[in-house]
Formats: structure tokens, C-alpha cells, sequence
């Protein structure tokens, strides 16, 4: 995960050293996450036919290439083509990790399972902006790359010798519609509402952390690389409340914990358009605590809805939630052109409030559905 979010605290200085318009720049987040949304479906035919351990091992070892190609990148061009190859690759890790962790799990733990999974995910999000930063600051920006093409290499090792192979399934288990299942889901709008959380969650999540590096490098804040990637060192935050959300998503309910996300994700908006240092990270540690609760509990819900069928749905969450992060780094931009900063905050409040609309409908559909179980219905 660290990969994917490498550039986003040095794009001030890719700015200046390749000498790009902001919108050039982004598109060094916006390629990767887009080709990722994109290039997830294909793996649905495989994650049910082949070990899962061979698949990410496949896949760790060509975004190991890739990053390594990103490294020697002498323009923005091959730069730019090497963050696609590891949107490409890096689906082969996501989403089938994800399946894997839904397995692995009993299901009155899953939350728990998920919410350590989106800690680890967190951890790795802190650990690309931070080591970017620090590197960038201290050597260059290809050594960045460099430092994280090795620790890819570290990971493929770790998966190798840390993790069992998993059995293949080879039976038919009664799924939602068979290969028609994923279709099927887009007519139902419980899973459409679980689906749409989590996409503008991220999009709001994407804008404040691609845009917020511009702000505090700029004046009156004058942040260097070294600083901007320190105070990505608040996302460290979403280690500890991914597993605690997880934890009481399977207590108090999953609708009641998004609910939580979605103000928490208000309030830190509204406080990173401060002119205080410290408000300012604070804002970003409640943007941080609303984004990975909603996103430790909105996949272990959809597990609860279909429990059948975890591969497809989880892959279909997953093609949301990346779509959502690259049009929040992309549509932004045009915004910020005209109102900087604020106006994209505004833009992303917008956003966010609208996802209240789905949690209210999961919150009368839960109720409904007890109310049906309990046959009080004629």
C-alpha cells in the first residue's frame, strides 16, 4: 500500500523537477488508482482458480519491477508509464488480500479481521508519504523510489515464508446469480448504498491528502519535503482505530460506526482550512479516523450480506473504493484552479454529506429487517 501513496507528499518537488502543471502532476496518483479500479475485474476470474499466495506473490514481484522502473525514470513520461504498471499489478496483492483476510476469519470476528487489515493498510499509507518525504529531503526522489522497490522485495519474502497457501475452491457453492452475481448486486440497493460510502469517503479522503502537501508548501506555510511527509505521521492514527472500529462494528452494528466515520470526516475537514499548524494536523487525524472506520466496517458488512460470494463483492468494493480515490485526485484540480484550497473543501463536504443519505436508508432497512424477524409483520 505504501506504493500507491509514494509520490503524494514529494508532488511539490516532482512538480518543480519535471517541471509539470499541477494537473500533470496528479496524474501520477490519478493513473495508478485509476488503471487499478480498472484492472481489478480481471482478477475475479482467477482469485477463485489459483492459490492466493501465488497470485499476490505474482503480483508483488512486477510491482517490485515496476517501482524499480519508477526509480530510474529520467522524465515524467516513463515515470508516468511505470505508476501504471503498478496499477496493473498491485489489484493482484488488494484485492485478493482482502478476500483472503474474509476467509481467514470466523464471521462474528470479521470486523476485527478487517479492521486489522485496514491498520496494516493505514501503516503502509503513513509509512509511503514518510519515507518519501524524509528520503526526498535528505538524497532525491528516485532514491525514494529505490528504498521502495527493496522493501517490495522484503514483502515478497515475507509473504513467501509468513503465509500458508490457501485451498483452491473447486466446488459450486450456491452464489448470488452464478457469473451473473456481480450484475445482480447493482440492482440492490443495500449493496449499492455499502458501495457508495466508501467510494466518496475515499474521494474526500484522496482530495484532502493530495492537495493539502500544495497548501502547506506554498506560503504562508513554506513546508519542505521532510516536514510534508512528517505530518502525514497523524494517518498513524487509523492503525489503531481500524481494529477498534472493526471490533465494535461487530458490537454496537456496522451502520452506527459509519455513522461515527462520516462526522469524524466532517469535523477534520473543516478544521484543515485553519491557518494553524496544529489544527491543521489534528484536522487530518479526524479525517483519518473517519475514513478508516468507515472503511474497516463497509467490506466486513458486505461480507454479512453476501456471504457466498466474498470474492466478487470484495473485488466489486474494490473497484468502487479506487474510483472514488482517483477522481479525488483528479477532479479537484479543476477546482482548486479557481478556489484553491477551500474550494476544494467545500467540494468534498458536498461529497461527503451526501453519503448520509445511503447510512439513513441501511439504518431503516436494518430496522425493518428485525422488526420482519421478530413476526410481528401480518
Amino acid at each position: 500500500f505504501s506504493t500507491i501513496y509514494t509520490p503524494q507528499a514529494i508532488l511539490p518537488t516532482l512538480q518543480q523537477v519535471f517541471q509539470l502543471s499541477m494537473s500533470e502532476t496528479n496524474l501520477l496518483l490519478f493513473s495508478m488508482l485509476f488503471v487499478l479500479m480498472v484492472a481489478t475485474p480481471f482478477y475475479i476470474p482467477i482469485i477463485k482458480r489459483y492459490d492466493k499466495k501465488k497470485i499476490m506473490s505474482f503480483s508483488i514481484f512486477f510491482l517490485f519491477l515496476s517501482v524499480l522502473l519508477s526509480a530510474l525514470a529520467d522524465n515524467y513520461y516513463l515515470l508516468l508509464f511505470s505508476r501504471v504498471l503498478q496499477g496493473i499489478f498491485l489489484p493482484g496483492f488488494t484485492a485478493v488480500m482482502l478476500s483472503y483476510v474474509q476467509e481467514i476469519y470466523p464471521e462474528n470476528r470479521r470486523g476485527l479481521g478487517i479492521g486489522i487489515y485496514m491498520a496494516a493498510t493505514s501503516f503502509g499509507a503513513v509509512l509511503g508519504r514518510l519515507l518519501a518525504g524524509w528520503i526526498t529531503y535528505i538524497y532525491s526522489w528516485d532514491i525514494a523510489f529505490f528504498v521502495f522497490a527493496s522493501l517490495l522485495l522484503v514483502a515478497l519474502l515475507a509473504l513467501l515464508f509468513g503465509l500458508p497457501s490457501t485451498k483452491i475452491d473447486n466446488t459450486k457453492t450456491k452464489q448470488i446469480r452464478s457469473d451473473k452475481s456481480i450484475f445482480y448486486c447493482f440492482f440492490q440497493l443495500e449493496i449499492i448504498s455499502l458501495l457508495f460510502i466508501p467510494m466518496v469517503v475515499f474521494f474526500s479522503f484522496m482530495s484532502i491528502t493530495t492537495f493539502i502537501p500544495y497548501r502547506l508548501h506554498n506560503i504562508p506555510f513554506g513546508f519542505n519535503e521532510s516536514q510534508l511527509g512528517n505530518i502525514f505521521l497523524i494517518l498513524l492514527v487509523g492503525v489503531v482505530v481500524s481494529p477498534i472500529a472493526g471490533k465494535y462494528s461487530d458490537i454496537l452494528g456496522r451502520v452506527k460506526i459509519m455513522f461515527i466515520g462520516i462526522f469524524s470526516l466532517i469535523i477534520g475537514m473543516i478544521l484543515t482550512t485553519t491557518d494553524l499548524n496544529s489544527v491543521i494536523i489534528i484536522g487530518i487525524g479526524f479525517v483519518t479516523i473517519g475514513m478508516f472506520s468507515v472503511q474497516s466496517v463497509a467490506p466486513a458488512y458486505l461480507g454479512d450480506l453476501v456471504p457466498h460470494d466474498k470474492g466478487h463483492i470484495l473485488l466489486l468494493y474494490q473497484i468502487f473504493f479506487y474510483f472514488g480515490g482517483a477522481m479525488g485526485t483528479l477532479v479537484p484540480t479543476v477546482v482548486w484552479s479557481y478556489y484553491n484550497y477551500f474550494g476544494v473543501i467545500v467540494l468534498c463536504l458536498g461529497v461527503v454529506i451526501l453519503a448520509i443519505l445511503p447510512l439513513i436508508y441501511l439504518t431503516f432497512t436494518k430496522k425493518y429487517n428485525k422488526y420482519e424477524e421478530t413476526n410481528i409483520l401480518p
